[in-house]
């Protein structure tokens, strides 16, 4: 999706003739903040994500994490292709989660959203809009938002930063019952050139709960008493 989105041609007139009844992007528009108004996400959750970073260095890295609200267990599963014999462990206690749709997706009340056209994947359309911040523009701005033309949630949304002329971008879909992201991707110069970083999610678990064991830390073997000879 972000391909489609991000030096791409938006194939305007040619998907309004392909669908049989393209909305007009004041209709999206309300349908959008209606939806994100009634969004609910999960707070308990299992998710894998491979981390690839290449340009001033590479590396892969896939790690499984377990959320409960706002604590998390974050164990390191792979390294470039190695599997470990025993995960790396890091436990968050109140570590909100990055990437819900609540915290990246653009607020009509923030954004003024410019119509730019629609793509289509098949009979599917996405209603795609540039972003302009209604007000003095962050670190962190976003500049175009493709919402999904079933569900008026974003499907994409394309960033900037204005600290290392970083840009990127979050994709999302619906796993099951609930909207999540399926991918991010980012870029930014560093000394040395130009570092990029992908991130792709995979194998979504929606449990009913999660054990209290999940969050603890593993405490160490006790160390083995040395008796006198």
């Amino acid at each position: 999706m972000i391909a489609s989105i991000v030096g791409s041609a938006l194939h305007a007139g040619a998907a309004a003739a392909a669908l049989s009844a393209p909305l007009a992007p004041g209709v999206v528009l309300t349908r959008y903040a209606a939806a994100l108004s009634a969004l609910h996400e999960p707070r308990t959750f299992t998710v894998e994500y491979t981390l690839e970073q290449t340009g001033t260095r590479s590396l892969e890295q896939t790690h499984r994490i377990f959320r409960r609200g706002p604590d998390e267990r974050d164990e390191t599963i792979a390294v470039n292709g190695t599997r470990a014999t025993a995960p790396t462990i890091r436990i968050f206690r109140g570590h909100p989660y990055r990437y819900t749709v609540t915290r990246l997706a653009p607020a009509p009340a923030r954004y003024a959203f410019t119509y730019l056209g629609i793509v289509l994947d098949g009979r599917h359309a996405d209603y795609v809009f540039a972003l302009t911040p209604k007000g003095s523009p962050g670190d962190f701005t976003l500049t175009r938002v493709s919402i999904d033309g079933i569900s008026f949630l974003p499907a994409a949304i394309v960033f900037e930063t204005f600290a290392n002329s970083g840009k990127g971008g979050v994709t999302f879909a619906k796993v099951g019952p609930w909207w999540v992201a399926t991918g991010a991707s980012a870029s930014a110069r560093v000394p040395g050139g130009v570092a990029n970083e992908r991130l792709t999610f995979a194998n979504w678990r929606f449990p009913a709960s999660l054990p209290a064991s999940t969050f603890a830390v593993a405490r160490p073997l006790p160390e083995a008493l040395t008796i006198p000879g």
